[in-house]
C-alpha cells in the first residue's frame, strides 16, 4: 500500500502522474489536465462532469432509488463501508500506527475513485465524465450500468473497468488497489477469492487421510473384489467343486453333456436315435450314456471333403497295406436308412478296383468308452478276398496319409528307452532279442519301425505336442483298435472277424501275456495266430460270423463293438472288451502288453488317445488270398447305425482334449495331414525331434 500512498502524496504536492494512453492507436495520452467537459455527455446523459455520479463507490452521494443491473458485490460494500467510516474526516488525527496504516488505506481508495491516484482515471473522476461515449456497446465487455447514473462504470463492482471510444480495445480493468487477503479474510468474501491467489493453496493444509476418501477407497476396493469374484472366483470355485467334463467338439454339445436341437444345425446325437438306446450298462459294470449317434436315415447324403459335419472320404490309395482299390468318394452315400459303400470291379488309377473309406478324423473323436455298429456284410460267406472294417485310431495320425504316420503308428508307448528307438535297436545287436526274435523274411529284425517319433525322451523344447509331466512329454503315438476286420476263415467255411489292438514297440516274437485275455466263448471265438511283424504287434482273437450277416443270403444286421477305458492313475487296470453279433465275444487287459526285459522295453498302454472312427471295404493280397470267382460286384458293406457311448460323469469327446492336444501340432505340420503322396515325415518337410537317449542327447 506504500506505493500507492507515496503517488498520492505526489499529487497533493502538485507532481503529475505518468500519462495513460486511452488506447494504443492514440499518440497523445489523455490526461486531467488536457480535457475539457463534453456537452454532449451533460446533453445526452444528463451527467454533471463535475460531480461524482451516485454509486456504492462514493460514500457521500446517496444512492438512487429503483434497481441495480446486479447485486452489489463484496467489494463495493467494502469501499462504501470505508467511504463511511471516513466520511468524517481525512483520517490523519489518529494517534497508533494501525490507524495510520488504516488511514493510508483509505486514502489511497479515495485517491482511485477521484482519480487522484491513477492517472485520473479513477471511476468518478472528471476526466471520466468528460469521455465522449457513444450508445452502450453490445458485447459481454460492456461495463455500462443500465440505470442509477450518467456513465456508472461497474460502479458495484470492486475491479472498476473502463470503455475506450477511440480505440480497438473494448474495455479494460481500472488501476485498483486490491489486497487478496483482505478479500478472502472478509466476511463477505465470495467463495472462489482465495482460488485467484496463487499463494493461498499453499497455506491451506489438508490432512492426508480423511473419512470420506476412506470411504471412496473402500468403495471402489470392494468393486473390484467382487468382480474379481465374479469373473475369477467363481470359475475356479466352480472347477473344483463340479463334476468335471470335457468337451472338445461344439456341435451343440454343453459343458454338462446336453444336447442342443437346433433347427438346421448338426446334432452329436441323431435326432432319429431311439430313446431306449441312450444309455447302457458297460461290461467294466458301469452306467454308459449316449454321446454320438448317426442313423443314416437321410437317403443321398454326401460324404466329400466339406460336405459332412461328421465324416469324410477320402481320394486315395492305400498303399501300406498294398490294397488293390482305389478310395473315392462316390462309391459312399446313404440309401435305405443304412450307410452304403459300395466296391466295383472298375479299372482306375491303374487299380482294378474302386470302393470307400470314410473317416472321422479331426470331427469327432472319442477317449474311451464304447463304439457299436451295426453292419451288413458283402458277398457271402465263402467271399475270399473282401477286406471290411470298422476300426478306430489316434487322431495324431491320419490314415492314408502316410507322412502323417511315419514315427506315430501303432505307438501307444510313455516309457524313455530303447523302445522308442528306430528298429528298437541303439545299434545292431543291441539288444540281442530285437536283432533275432522278428520275422524270418526280415532277416529276424523285430521291428522296421522308424521309432517313436513323439516320445517320453523327447528333449524339451523340441517339437512335441505335449503334455509335460514332471518335466518331460508325455509320449504320444496313433494307437488302433478294430471293432472288426472281416475275412474268409481260413480253417473252414464261412467268414470270421479279426477284432484287435496294435501296439509298438514290440515284445520279444510279438508274444503277449495270455493269462490276460478273456475268450467269452470258445465255440465262436479263438486266438489269432498272428501276433505281429516287423510293422506291428497285434493281440486279438477271430470269431464266426453268421451266415445271414451277409450280403447274398436276406441279411440281417449284426452288432459288433469295442468297449476301452483307459486309466491314466493306475494303467496297468486298464482294459479293453470286444463285442460280436451282440454279446462279449473276448477282453483283454493291460498286463498283457506289460513290459518285456528281454528286449528292454516297458508297458505298452491301453490307448489313451483321442480316437477317431474309419470304415472302408478294401480288397488286398496282403490281407489274404484274393479268389476273383468267390466275389460278386457290386459288393455292399452297410452300415445300419454308429453310436458312441461313455461313462456317466466321464464325458470326454473331441479331437483335441487338453490332456492329449492335436489341433495345434496338425496345424503346424499340415502337409502331412493332406497330402497322400507323402509318405514319411522327411518327404513332409519336417524332421524327428531330438531324443536325449541318443546321438548326443539334448
Amino acid at each position: 500500500m506504500s506505493s500507492w500512498h507515496n503517488r498520492e502524496e505526489a499529487a497533493h504536492d502538485g507532481g503529475s502522474y505518468a500519462n495513460v494512453p486511452t488506447s494504443p492507436h492514440t499518440a497523445d495520452p489523455l490526461t486531467a489536465r488536457n480535457l475539457q467537459p463534453n456537452p454532449a455527455i451533460n446533453q445526452t446523459y444528463g451527467a454533471r462532469p463535475s460531480s461524482y455520479v451516485p454509486s456504492p463507490l462514493n460514500p457521500n452521494i446517496p444512492q438512487p432509488s429503483g434497481n441495480r443491473s446486479r447485486p452489489v458485490s463484496w467489494g463495493g460494500d467494502k469501499l462504501t463501508d470505508v467511504g463511511s467510516a471516513n466520511s468524517g474526516g481525512s483520517g490523519h488525527s489518529s494517534s497508533s500506527s494501525g490507524e495510520r496504516e488504516k488511514e493510508k488505506e483509505r486514502d489511497t481508495i479515495r485517491g482511485i475513485i477521484s482519480g487522484a491516484v491513477g492517472g485520473s482515471f479513477g471511476p468518478y473522476s472528471p476526466l471520466r465524465a468528460s469521455l465522449s461515449m457513444p450508445n452502450p456497446p453490445h458485447n459481454r465487455f460492456s461495463t455500462l450500468s443500465s440505470v442509477g447514473s450518467v456513465i456508472s462504470l461497474t460502479s458495484d463492482s470492486k475491479y472498476p473497468s473502463l470503455y475506450f471510444p477511440n480505440s480497438n480495445t473494448a474495455g479494460g480493468f481500472l488501476p485498483y488497489s486490491d489486497n487478496p487477503h483482505i478479500d478472502y479474510a472478509s466476511p463477505h468474501a465470495d467463495p472462489d477469492d482465495a482460488l485467484h491467489d496463487p499463494e493461498q493453496r499453499y497455506k491451506e493444509k489438508h490432512p492426508f487421510f480423511n473419512w470420506r476418501g476412506l470411504l471412496n477407497i473402500a468403495f471402489v476396493f470392494g468393486v473390484i473384489c467382487a468382480l474379481v469374484l465374479l469373473f475369477a472366483g467363481y470359475p475356479v470355485i466352480s472347477y473344483f467343486t463340479r463334476e468335471h467334463t470335457v468337451l472338445t467338439v461344439g456341435n451343440g454339445v454343453n459343458a454338462t453333456g446336453q444336447v442342443a436341437d437346433l433347427p438346421n444345425m448338426p446334432s452329436l446325437i441323431d435326432p432319429e436315435t431311439p430313446d431306449s438306446v441312450k444309455t447302457r450298462m458297460g461290461h467294466d459294470g458301469q452306467e454308459y450314456e449316449l454321446v454320438f449317434s448317426d442313423e443314416f436315415n437321410t437317403d443321398g447324403r454326401s460324404f466329400y471333403p466339406g460336405d459332412d459335419p461328421f465324416w469324410e472320404a477320402v481320394d486315395l490309395n492305400y498303399w501300406a497295406t498294398r490294397d488293390l482299390e482305389w478310395y473315392d468318394p462316390s462309391q459312399v452315400t446313404t440309401k435305405d436308412g443304412a450307410l452304403v459303400i459300395t466296391m466295383i470291379a472298375e479299372q482306375n488309377h491303374d487299380l482294378p478296383y474302386k470302393s470307400a473309406m470314410l473317416q472321422s478324423w479331426n470331427k469327432i473323436c472319442f477317449s474311451g468308452g464304447y463304439v457299436e455298429v451295426a453292419v451288413q456284410f458283402p458277398g457271402g460267406p465263402g467271399a475270399m478276398g473282401y477286406w471290411p472294417g470298422a476300426w478306430t485310431m489316434g487322431n495324431l495320425g491320419r490314415p492314408g496319409y502316410g507322412g502323417s504316420t511315419d514315427g506315430i503308428w501303432p505307438y501307444s508307448y510313455d516309457s524313455c528307452d530303447v523302445g522308442t528307438y528306430p528298429n528298437q535297436t541303439r545299434s545292431l545287436g543291441d539288444p540281442p532279442l530285437a536283432s533275432t526274435s522278428g520275422k524270418s523274411k526280415v532277416n529276424g529284425a523285430l521291428s522296421y519301425l522308424a521309432g517313436q517319433k513323439l516320445s517320453a525322451c523327447t528333449c524339451p523344447g523340441d517339437d512335441h505336442p505335449g503334455p509335460m509331466v514332471d518335466g518331460r512329454f508325455v509320449g504320444r503315438g496313433a494307437p488302433e483298435i478294430d471293432i472288426f476286420e472281416a475275412e474268409k476263415d481260413k480253417n473252414g467255411p464261412g467268414g470270421v472277424t479279426s477284432q484287435s489292438a496294435q501296439f509298438a514297440p514290440f515284445s520279444a516274437e510279438y508274444l503277449y501275456d495270455a493269462q490276460y485275455t478273456t475268450i467269452f466263448d470258445s465255440s465262436r471265438t479263438i486266438p489269432n495266430d498272428f501276433q505281429g511283424s516287423a510293422t506291428q504287434q497285434s493281440i486279438s482273437s477271430l470269431t464266426n460270423i453268421n451266415d445271414n450277416w451277409f450280403q447274398n443270403n436276406n441279411p440281417e444286421f449284426a452288432v459288433y463293438g469295442v468297449e476301452f477305458v483307459p486309466n491314466k492313475e493306475h494303467r496297468d487296470q486298464a482294459q479293453i472288451t470286444w463285442v460280436s453279433g451282440g454279446v462279449p465275444s473276448w477282453q483283454l487287459r493291460a498286463p498283457a502288453a506289460g513290459p518285456d526285459p528281454s528286449v528292454e522295453i516297458g508297458q505298452r498302454l491301453v490307448s489313451e488317445e483321442p480316437m477317431a472312427i474309419v470304415l472302408n471295404l478294401a480288397i488286398s493280397e496282403g490281407y489274404q488270398t484274393v479268389d476273383p470267382s468267390t466275389l460278386t460286384f457290386p459288393a455292399l458293406l452297410k452300415f445300419d447305425y454308429v453310436r458312441v457311448y461313455q461313462r456317466k460323469g466321464e464325458l470326454n469327446i473331441g479331437c483335441d482334449p487338453e490332456d492329449r492336444p492335436t489341433a495345434q501340432y496338425i496345424q503346424d505340420h499340415l502337409p502331412a495331414f493332406i497330402n497322400p503322396n507323402y509318405t514319411t515325415w522327411a518327404q513332409s518337410g519336417y524332421q524327428f525331434p531330438r531324443n536325449q537317449l541318443k546321438d548326443g542327447g539334448c
